[in-house]
């Protein structure tokens, strides 16, 4: 499968989770970071713990799907709570902005586990060239809606 049609795969999958649980781009964002130093931190040591305890896989390597769900695990676990937006154009940009991340953060599980095409290697090498971009934007953007968060008044 081209890693085009898994990169669309998983920013919808991304983006419509977000977008359904109405959470703020902010806090996710800087759990996706959260998760990325730790998958950085723990993939070699987790990745040996999960082959021994039944998980094998052989077309993507066990590494890549163990570093791709530790950067993710963060975000998806404050995906069930946590501040919400109340308008559908700030749902719509938090959601765009955080598919976006966590694309930008996934490029390297995704690159080390997928064969790449002509095709497929021009859209991975543009998203890998302006990954710093990507990440330094979003990380920016998830500050500035934290700093923006307001706590309802009872």
């Amino acid at each position: 499968m081209s890693i085009v049609i898994i990169l669309l795969i998983i920013i919808a999958a991304l983006f419509a989770m977000t977008y359904l649980t109405k959470r703020r781009f902010g806090v996710l964002g800087l759990a996706l970071c959260a998760g990325y130093l730790i998958s950085e931190m723990w993939t070699a040591e987790v990745t040996p713990f999960v082959r021994d305890i039944g998980f094998e896989v052989f077309s993507p390597p066990l590494s890549s799907i163990v570093a791709a769900g530790l950067v993710l695990a963060p975000a998806v676990l404050l995906l069930f709570s946590g501040p919400t937006y109340g308008k559908k154009l700030q749902r719509l940009i938090g959601a765009g902005f955080f598919a976006l991340l966590a694309t930008a953060f996934l490029l390297g599980p995704l690159g080390n586990a997928l064969t790449l095409d002509e095709t497929s290697y021009r859209i991975y090498g543009f998203l890998a060239d302006n990954k710093t971009f990507i990440i330094t934007a979003g990380i920016i953007y998830a500050i500035y809606d934290v700093l923006t968060l307001r706590t309802p008044k009872h």
